[in-house]
């Protein structure tokens, strides 16, 4: 438990996406290798030794299990597997090889018509890209999931793969790497189903639903700060206009039913519209009040203008 604690987000995902799940048709398995080989996590070359030579180098010990487990079941060959460890950094390599005829057999498969021919099949290329090139952000500071790819062909490929299940992703160049990224929560979860990170999917999504919750108290709670200090700035507006009409030309240069307001507004300046209302004989609706209200602005700033001309 402690190790995986450390881990990052990005790892403990790719950790539940290692073991084989036994139901995956034949033709899936090729299409997860394809997905490999196209990221350029297999180079594929001539050996002195062999006739054809396969090799995975990576750090990413998920994505070398995938591949042992993939290679074992849809092939029948274990792959020969080779660890070394960093002096510097102290960090575990783990070098997967085929060689000879596994090897032609493997790459044979990867370039057949039965690649990525059914939606299952296309499925299994995304979990493999996944585990080969991906990153993803942890959901509660914010929604990022971005492969990088080494040329243009497999991004391109990806982002093709990705609007066949209605996701759209963008490219950018980073440095000298092509970087597919995706910023929608929504489209990163629909990716997690795809993939086969189900328990991710579920956590994932209640994440995303609280976030939402809480923007969305968050938004009224400011829309309705924000519509109190509008209110309070307006009752204090209309106490200065009832003021200045008081002022400048008595209370009684109003006529009657904007005086009885008025009357009200200045004896019990911290009253609100709805107790205004029912002090008002007979009582009137609060949109009453506030129509009045505006009214004796209006007043008061021709008043004013006047004035001034």
């Amino acid at each position: 438990m402690k190790d995986k604690d450390i881990m990052s987000y990005s790892a403990v995902l790719k950790s539940e996406l290692k073991y084989l799940d036994k139901s995956i048709g034949r033709h899936c398995l090729i299409s997860e290798l394809y997905g490999i080989i196209k990221t350029n996590a297999f180079v594929s070359d001539k050996n002195r030794h062999h006739s054809q030579s396969i090799c995975l180098y990576t750090d990413n010990i998920f994505l070398a299990y995938r591949v042992f487990d993939v290679l074992d079941t849809a092939f029948a060959f274990k792959a020969d597997v080779t660890i070394r460890t960093s002096s510097k950094s102290k960090k575990h390599h783990y070098i997967l090889s085929a060689f000879g005829d596994n090897a032609l057999r493997v790459l044979n498969a990867a370039e057949s018509s039965m690649v990525l021919k059914q939606a299952c099949c296309k499925q299994a290329y995304l979990r493999s890209v996944f585990l080969a090139c991906a990153s993803v952000s942890d959901p509660s500071k914010n929604y990022h999931l971005e492969y990088v790819f080494h040329s243009s062909e497999p991004a391109l490929e990806l982002i093709s793969i990705l609007e066949y299940f209605d996701i759209h992703s963008r490219l950018i160049m980073r440095k000298k790497n092509h970087v597919v990224y995706i910023k929608d929560g929504e489209k990163i979860s629909q990716i997690f189903g795809l993939i086969g990170a189900r328990k991710h999917l579920l956590d994932f999504e209640s994440l995303r639903v609280l976030r939402t919750v809480g923007n969305e108290v968050n938004r009224k709670v400011n829309c309705e700060t924000a519509n109190i200090a509008k209110t309070a700035k307006a009752f204090v507006a209309f106490q200065e206009d009832i003021e200045y009409i008081e002022k400048t030309k008595g209370i009684s240069y109003l006529s009657e039913p904007l005086r009885a307001v008025a009357e009200l507004k200045l004896e019990y300046s911290s009253a609100t519209l709805k107790e205004i209302s029912e002090m008002l004989s007979p009582p009137i609706s609060k949109s009453g009040v506030n129509h009045r209200l505006r009214k004796i602005s209006e007043i008061a700033e021709k008043l004013r203008s006047d004035l001034y001309d």
